[in-house]
């Protein structure tokens, strides 16, 4: 029972970047100018299981789905002088009404057979599975007269998993992939029917621990800047000024990991889905929690400062490391 409720405990948590969001649409028309498309979130219409990823120079089979956190920076520097350029791909599979992902089967199977074909041209894996929130035990309780009506119930996720790709070898990645593409796609049925989103990025700032650091069961906090015509993201700003300001708020009791990353190409070189993602892996629940109810509304007073689009931001747990 402890470990259900921890479990309920950690998908029903109100995170800073959930809280800021939800402050952002309250308040948004203030200084936002762009906000997030629902209708694009599941991209379930775009591509064919067959389809490659194809930017900066690499080619991405749809049936990878694995991550890295590679350019390792130690715990105290400083965001502005952690690596940039280190290639990731972040691969997104929706959730929604007749649409399956086998976790397990990933995990056990084709994240296996992806190292064992790959090798060392991959750094690191990392499937994270997207928390749901519990089912409602009753329906909640009328508001006293005259009282603000409850906020509805949060929608259902958008996404089943969250994966991303580190690579270490660029040149070796894709003569692997040309070699193996089609062993992997001939596997993507055996896990899911969802069509994915799948994006090249690339790393632009790092804080806490290093990247071996998170551990199955770990949650991290998944956070995606939606791209679009015009929109405005800075990610200079982000590293030099509003990821050190998270950190010094929250603090390494609240944040054991912090990863920014910029959305450099998307499906056949196009333009990415996500112009920025970020993944803050907490370490303390309660202390991520405390420090969110406290200064959540000085990290949206920053926003404006680097962005005009509000972020999707969702909790996800670590189901596989490879």
């Amino acid at each position: 029972m402890a470990a259900r409720d921890g479990r309920r405990h950690r998908q029903t948590h109100s995170v800073f970047i959930v809280r800021s969001a939800l402050i952002l649409t309250e308040k948004g028309e203030e200084f936002m100018t762009d906000s997030i498309d629902k209708k694009n979130r599941l991209a379930t219409d775009r591509f064919s299981r067959r389809d490659v990823v194809k930017g900066g120079g690499t080619a991405v089979t749809l049936g990878m789905l694995a991550a890295a956190f590679g350019a390792v920076l130690p715990e105290g520097v400083r965001a502005e002088e952690s690596a940039k350029g280190v290639n990731c791909l972040t691969i997104l599979y929706p959730a929604g009404e007749g649409i399956t992902f086998n976790a397990d089967y990933y995990r056990d199977h084709h994240l296996t057979m992806i190292k064992k074909l790959y090798g060392n041209s991959i750094q690191r894996f990392e499937l994270r599975k997207v928390a749901a929130p519990p089912a409602p035990t009753a329906a909640p309780p009328a508001p006293p007269a005259g009282a603000a009506a409850a906020p509805p119930a949060p929608p259902p996720p958008a996404y089943a998993a969250a994966i991303n790709i580190w690579i270490s070898d660029l040149e070796a990645f894709n003569a692997n992939n040309q070699k193996h593409g089609k062993t992997m796609t001939d596997d993507v049925p055996n896990f899911t029917n969802g069509k994915p989103i799948i994006q090249y990025d690339k790393v632009h700032g790092e804080m806490g621990a290093k990247r071996s650091a998170p551990k199955i069961g770990d949650t991290c906090l998944t956070i995606l800047y939606k791209n679009s015509e015009g929109v405005r993201w800075d990610v200079d700003y982000y590293r030099t000024g509003h990821m050190p300001l998270i950190m010094r708020l929250y603090g390494k009791a609240a944040i054991r990991r912090f990863e920014l990353r910029k959305g450099d190409a998307g499906m056949g070189g196009g333009k990415p889905e996500f112009i920025g993602t970020v993944n803050i892996y907490i370490k303390d629940q309660k202390a991520f929690d405390a420090a969110g109810k406290q200064h959540g509304p000085t990290l949206v007073k920053d926003v404006p400062n680097f962005s005009s689009v509000m972020p999707s931001a969702f909790p996800t747990i670590i189901h596989g490391i490879g």
